[in-house]
């Protein structure tokens, strides 16, 4: 088997911008492994302040990656094949995040990861469950924040889904797709419910592949047995009207099923879930419905 690309943790960026130049270039179908930053958690601990740092370097990216033969009009392809934890960091800022209120100094531990958990504390102890928080395509013009918003084409997206297993789809903005990824996390409530989940640093290998002529508005995310789709908007209301307008177009358009059906079988089957908190994000996670195996009525 031939062994991956490999992309340094050197080749980091705090935004998505076609003007980078890029760290690797690749054909479709080729494995990367993505090296990803900290720096910002140790220099936290050492004492320096948020300001001093730049809160936008908490959420730097490793990349970018050129896919050749990738344009406008494509879907670019990211199947995550394995996340390794190096380090990983329990954080709790004042007057940041919907419990930053609830401390006045800054509380960050380096926790260790072993045996498949994650020690919290000498008796509390969590499943590691490694994802990828922030994983995005340059834009066609000006930059994109690795922090806040999110864009259709990605960016700090916090998708508990987003691991070992999974893979997402990309609207490609620019030629060469210049994809880049960051903000591992070693486990995460969905939805990351305190703005901030077990942070860390490590590698994260995918295979990166180009589905030409795949024209999608907005990122989907294959899963086992089923495709979400990912709807965003001004307010949680918006995002949950473009998430399960998408599920009805997949439903429809790609699966074949009469618009009665789509309906009745979104109402009885899709469910939604909370996006990260970058801006107002809804999935709508789409069962693959079995309709050539659909049991006969009694």
């Amino acid at each position: 088997m031939t062994a991956p690309r490999f992309v340094s943790v050197e080749h980091r960026a705090v935004v998505f911008d076609r003007t980078v130049p890029p760290a690797l270039e690749i054909e479709p179908g080729e494995v990367v492994t993505f090296e990803t930053s900290d720096e910002a958690y140790q220099r936290l601990a050492r004492g320096e302040s948020v300001e001093t740092i730049g809160l936008e370097r908490f959420n730097a990216v490793t990349g970018p990656v050129l896919v050749r033969g990738a344009e406008p009009g494509d879907a670019l392809r990211v199947e995550i094949l394995d996340i390794a934890v190096e380090r990983a960091w329990a954080v709790w800022l004042p007057g940041f995040g919907r419990l930053g209120s609830r401390v006045r100094a800054v509380q960050i531990r380096q926790v260790p990861v072993e045996g498949g958990y994650v020690h919290l504390s000498e008796r509390l102890h969590v499943p590691l469950e490694p994802m990828v928080g922030c994983i995005g395509l340059a834009p066609a013009a000006g930059e994109s924040s690795t922090f806040s918003p999110a864009y259709p084409w990605g960016g700090n997206l916090d998708l508990r889904e987003f691991s070992p297993g999974a893979a997402i789809l990309l609207p490609v903005q620019v030629p060469g797709a210049l994809l880049s990824l960051g903000d591992l996390h070693a486990a995460m409530g969905r939805g990351e419910p305190a703005l901030v989940a077990i942070e860390a640093a490590g590698r994260a290998t995918v295979r990166i592949d180009l589905e030409k002529g795949r024209r999608l508005e907005y990122p989907r995310l294959r899963l086992d047995g089923a495709t979400a789709c990912l709807g965003m908007g001004e307010a949680l209301q918006a995002a949950q009207r473009c998430a399960l307008d998408q599920a009805y177009e997949l439903l429809t358009s790609e699966y074949g099923l009469q618009p009665f059906e789509a309906y009745t079988y979104l109402c009885a089957r899709v469910e939604l879930r909370l996006g990260g908190p970058a801006s107002p994000m809804v999935l709508a996670v789409v069962p693959d419905p079995d309709v050539a195996h659909s049991p006969a009525r009694q």
